[in-house]
């Protein structure tokens, strides 16, 4: 059958139509086939990623889980309790807490892998106190961390500036550790400081009172002393703070036997040399942080004056005169005034006198005169002279 013209381009028409069809079914059920494969082949070297990640993870695990071993308390439950616990004890001692009361809480585990053990430590000290603490407490390389750090101001405590610190804390021991596994030291890494900075940063700011001023006194003082004879200095710093107290302390060496009094600032010292000399005292508050001022003292050392001559006590001696010698036919008697004492002194032969500084017997009474022996010399004394004068006469002869 002949097609016309027409027919044969209809014909091709559809042809194509049918071979463009049938090759795109072919080519798209391919194509799926190479996304499929390829997809899979994807998924495959995804897991295969994974899975060597896992191992890498897994490698690196256990490389960090063998060197924190050593930071874990002994895998044994009751030396592990009891190590940390005398730890606590020892802690609470360094940090200067006072009336200290560690206690254990619950604990909790993970079984096959760690026992973790709980912990309570309360005491009374100041933010110095709470600083040093945890200082020490994140110093300790230990597997522990602090669940709970609480701090309270005690009202009007005495001395002042107390708290309350209490503090809840949780320790690890591995079931991989040793049974007697060692102290690891204080050797952590979380510390990167020295104690003065954190000490610094920290307590260098009262948070449970106004600022502290530092006492006052004058920065340089001279004062004078004598050689052989003991100095006595007060150095009194006003603290213009309530309810805070004052201590002294030498700032270096003190000079040879010099003392201070710590409460009271009393300056003692007895030089043996003449000389200038200086010596440095410190005064500290009880704030908040302390704060401190020096004062440098300079002694000035030197002789001392020559001794006076002591003047001559009066002698009543000097105003006593024979007033009367009398003789009324039995024994002579002889009457001493002494106008000084207002007083008359009735005398006969074999008695004593002592007046001031004279002092005899009477051996005789004459018409003009009395003689009298005093140590073994004999002496007389005139109606005209005063007992003083002879005596001290009859003394020089």
């Amino acid at each position: 059958m002949n097609l016309s013209q027409r027919e044969k381009i209809l014909a091709a028409g559809v042809g194509l139509v049918v071979l463009l069809f049938v090759g795109r079914y072919f080519s798209t059920t391919i194509l799926k086939g190479f996304d499929a494969k390829s997809e899979k082949r994807g998924s495959l070297e995804k897991t295969q990623e994974e899975q060597n990640l896992k191992m890498i993870e897994g490698t690196i695990a256990k490389v960090k889980l063998n060197r924190v071993a050593a930071q874990s308390l002994p895998s044994n439950e009751e030396k592990a309790r009891a190590e940390y616990m005398r730890w606590l004890i020892d802690l609470a001692d360094e940090a200067g807490l006072q009336d200290p009361q560690p206690r254990a809480l619950a604990e909790a585990s993970e079984p096959g892998v760690y026992n973790a053990f709980r912990f309570q430590l309360t005491g009374v000290g100041t933010v110095e106190n709470a600083t040093r603490l945890l200082y020490l407490f994140h110093a300790k390389d230990y597997l522990h961390r602090i669940l709970r750090f609480d701090i309270r101001p005690i009202t009007n405590s005495n001395p002042p500036n107390r708290l309350t610190i209490s503090m809840d804390c949780e320790a690890l021991s591995l079931d991989k550790a040793s049974p007697n596994q060692s102290n690891p030291g204080y050797t952590a890494p979380r510390i990167t400081k020295p104690l003065e900075e954190y000490q610094n940063t920290i307590a260098g700011r009262n948070i449970f009172a106004p600022t502290n001023h530092p006492p006052m006194m004058e920065s340089r003082r001279r004062v004078s002393a004598t050689q052989g004879l003991r100095l006595d200095v007060g150095l009194d710093a006003k603290e213009t703070d309530p309810g805070q107290f004052v201590t002294y302390q030498f700032e270096g060496e003190p000079l040879r036997g010099m003392q201070l009094d710590p409460n009271t600032g009393k300056l003692t010292w007895t030089s043996s040399e003449v000389g200038s000399y200086e010596v440095t005292v410190r005064a500290t508050d009880s704030g908040i942080p302390a704060k401190s001022t020096v004062q440098r003292v300079a002694i000035n050392v030197s002789e001392p004056p020559p001794p006076t001559k002591k003047p001559p006590e009066f002698n009543v001696a000097s105003q006593a005169f024979i007033s009367a010698l009398l003789s009324d036919g039995k024994i002579p008697q002889a009457w001493i005034r002494s106008k000084t004492e207002g007083k008359t002194i009735y005398l006969r032969k074999g008695d004593e006198l002592k007046l001031g500084d004279v002092k005899g017997k009477v051996i005789d009474v004459g018409r003009n005169f009395i003689e009298l022996e005093t140590e073994g010399k004999r002496w007389t004394v005139g109606m005209d002279e005063s007992l003083a004068d002879a005596y001290s006469r009859a003394m020089a002869d």
